[in-house]
């Protein structure tokens, strides 16, 4: 209204001035007034000028007249109204509507982030605040990824990629949670210690300190072989082939119970009652044990105390003879040719057999038991029973219970000497 008044007050003017005819200045005597207004008519009508009609005879001058224009201000009716599509009074805009989603509001305010307002296809959203930890960040909806931490978030790195410490999902990346991420070898979603991936997110292996069900028997952490966890991570046995201290005395890595290491895993010894350790029978025979009985298995002569080996099995006591040309020989000669010469001490007692004599040669040893040995000392006409010619040969340790030195002390006798002795054995000792 106000605008209104206005331009109709300064159309008025403008027709005034330039538009009507210019009326001249009435000149009659005292009438005229500076402001050109006329004075108190007293004239006749009759003398009156026309200014459209020449008089006769009158010359009259006329001075143009100047018309101010009229200012008019405008009157004010009431309030700015807000949508009338003028910006007056407090507006801020004034966009001819009252639409709140678009840049003007209903309150003719440039439309801002953070007024509440939802401006369409500027704001995603619009909840009054400029809070950045809520669902409304920067006036668009809260999202994964943003770089802000919101609600249901527990981290935002401003990405989507796994394995960083903050997962696509914006949760903090933990081991178990099936991503593997950064110092991590594995990570199979769970934290069982039992499976192929450890509590600690560690591909696990034997000697971890973790048993791998249904992969390891066991699994003790340390590479020690000789505990009851092997460092193959299973549990100790007798014939793993590892000696599981304090427990086995050997292992040799099989189950053959007559060798050096018995099926228990113990040493073999002269009196495990077992075949082992290199013995030929039971607790006999071998390097380490004492020869066999007659009867019992041997490989070699000295594994029988007979020294008689035959087809595997210890026979009776046998003479291994020198090579002696067959003779008969009696008393005397023997007593002559081996016995006075060699066998002197004897002449004297020594040992408690007394030879000074061929009759004493035959009294005091055929027939005559051995001290130790389970033979006489001369059996008439049977060397391999007869211990004498044991002890003159030196093979004394083969017959059962025999021993000592052999005979004679201090020296030795040529082979015909000893062919003599034997000869006379074989010839019934006469």
């Amino acid at each position: 209204m106000i605008r209104a008044s206005l331009a109709l007050s300064v159309s008025l003017s403008l027709l005034a001035v330039g538009c009507g005819p210019t009326r001249p200045a009435m000149t009659t005597d005292g009438m005229d007034t500076t402001d050109g207004t006329a004075g108190t008519d007293t004239s006749d009508e009759s003398t009156t000028t026309d200014p459209t009609t020449p008089g006769p005879t009158t010359e009259t001058t006329i001075e143009p007249t100047t018309v101010e224009p009229t200012t008019v201000e405008p009157t004010t009716t009431g309030a700015p109204i807000c949508g009338d599509g003028i910006v007056e009074g407090g507006e801020a805009c004034d966009d001819g509507n009252l639409d709140d989603s678009d840049a003007c509001t209903s309150a003719c305010a440039v439309a801002v982030c953070g007024d509440g307002l939802v401006q369409v296809g500027v704001e995603g959203c619009d909840d009054g605040n400029r809070d950045n930890n809520d669902e409304c960040v920067v006036c668009q909806p809260a999202a994964c990824g943003d770089g802000l931490t919101g609600p249901g978030e527990n981290c935002d790195d401003g990405n989507n990629e796994d394995g960083d410490g903050c997962a696509g999902n914006c949760l903090v990346e933990f081991c178990g949670d099936g991503v593997v991420q950064d110092g991590e070898f594995c990570d199979d979603g769970n934290n069982q210690d039992n499976d192929e991936c450890t509590s600690a997110c560690k591909v696990a292996a034997c000697g971890d300190g973790v048993v791998f069900e249904s992969i390891e028997e066991c699994d003790d952490g340390n590479q020690v072989d000789g505990d009851a966890c092997l460092n193959s991570c299973l549990l100790a046995s007798c014939g793993d082939g590892v000696v599981h201290a304090g427990v086995e005395a050997c292992d040799d890595g099989n189950d053959e119970d007559l060798d050096a290491c018995s099926n228990t895993c113990q040493a073999a010894t002269c009196s495990d009652e077992v075949a082992n350790g290199g013995e030929t029978a039971v607790d006999c025979g071998g390097p380490t044990c004492m020869p066999c009985s007659e009867g019992q298995a041997c490989m070699v002569g000295a594994d029988c105390q007979s020294g008689n080996c035959e087809a595997g099995t210890c026979g009776a006591v046998k003479l291994m003879l020198p090579a002696c040309a067959e003779a008969n020989v009696d008393a005397a000669q023997a007593f002559t040719e081996v016995v006075q010469p060699k066998c002197g001490c004897h002449g004297n007692g020594a040992g408690g057999l007394t030879l000074n004599s061929a009759a004493t040669l035959k009294s005091n040893t055929v027939g005559v038991a051995a001290a130790n040995a389970d033979m006489d000392l001369v059996t008439a006409g049977d060397v391999d029973q007869s211990y004498l010619l044991f002890k003159i040969l030196g093979q004394q340790n083969n017959v059962p219970g025999g021993g000592g030195s052999a005979m004679p002390l201090g020296s030795t006798l040529t082979d015909a000497q000893k062919c003599v002795l034997v000869n006379w054995v074989k010839s019934g000792a006469p």
